[in-house]
């Protein structure tokens, strides 16, 4: 890719698709089969690979010889994966950049529905789709977000509910995931990329944020449709402990760095009742090292040292 099948095509604007793979050929393979199957046409993929040690980059070349593909020397998480892409795609002129899960699928129509929305307002900055669970496949994975600096985490609308239609109506939010991220390349241009401290989670809060008071809004467009494989990535690679120690770093983290000081003392005691109930919960299954590494975690996110405000291209 790119497509450019018709002239049609040629009025669209580019649609530059950074999928991130690490060790993972299989769903990279099948997400690429579901875009092939769009019907918007002006759109490119750019694989970046962060270090896999397997032979899924070749696999994926071979699967597709259109993608263009960007190695990465080591593994530099979402964040600093994707920061990758968003770079080169702006670089070379991309009109929008969607940042999309390598294990998910689309429907047919999911980008032309992202696309026709975000061009009816250039204040709409950033965009995401109805996203369902791959299994089962009428579960919500998300339907929108709410961000509140006094919660431990965004609120995720829908999520795990049966789609019945109470998610059918397109909405500004104020928390876009970064599973399915349509970003106005204006966007990017005026307020950066995505903040690399957080290595993995937290990253797309934050991103929602800086670019909500940069003066765009954040919409969640319920036509456009994809399904998605949670956490596969995360969970075939990495070891017992990675997603304990990360919500905890990062969560201290981005208080740290975005809470107001009269809103800590509300936000503290929930803070420490989750990590008591994780606590219990993992003490009570013997996870040792899931428990470590939650308070590992904790103690990085409270020395961390906080970067400036510069996630320049």
């Amino acid at each position: 890719m790119p497509h450019l099948a018709t002239a049609e095509a040629l009025h669209e604007p580019l649609v530059s698709i950074i999928l991130v793979n690490w060790n993972t050929f299989e769903v990279t393979r099948d997400c690429l089969a579901s875009l092939r199957r769009m019907d918007y046409r002006n759109f490119e993929v750019v694989v970046v690979d962060n270090g896999s040690v397997d032979s899924s980059v070749e696999q994926l070349q071979e699967a597709d010889p259109k993608i263009r593909v960007i190695r990465n020397g080591a593994n530099l998480g979402f964040s600093g994966g994707n920061n990758v892409g968003i770079r080169d795609a702006i670089g070379r002129g991309a009109d929008y950049v969607l940042l999309l899960n390598n294990d998910t699928i689309v429907a047919p129509d999911f980008l032309t529905q992202l696309v026709t929305v975000a061009k009816s307002d250039p204040r709409i900055g950033l965009l995401n789709p109805k996203i369902y669970f791959l299994e089962p496949p009428d579960r919500l994975n998300y339907a929108g977000g709410v961000q509140r600096f006094w919660r431990l985490f965004p609120k995720t609308l829908g999520l795990r509910q049966k789609d019945v239609g109470q998610f059918d109506r397109m909405r500004e939010v104020s928390f876009l995931t970064g599973c399915a991220l349509l970003i106005r390349a204006e966007v990017a241009r005026k307020i950066g990329v995505l903040e690399e401290v957080y290595f993995h989670f937290f990253e797309d809060s934050e991103f929602s944020l800086r670019a909500i008071r940069a003066g765009y809004k954040g919409v969640y467009v319920p036509k456009a449709v994809i399904w998605h494989k949670e956490h596969y990535v995360t969970f075939k690679n990495h070891r017992d402990g990675f997603i304990e120690f990360y919500l905890a770093r990062n969560h201290v983290v981005y208080a740290r760095r975005h809470v107001p000081l009269p809103v800590w003392p509300v936000k503290i005691p929930f803070f420490c009742a989750w990590m008591i109930y994780r606590t219990l919960v993992f003490a009570s299954r013997f996870e040792g090292r899931k428990l470590r590494s939650l308070y590992k975690g904790f103690w990085a996110g409270c020395v961390a040292r906080l970067p400036e405000e510069d996630t320049s291209l």
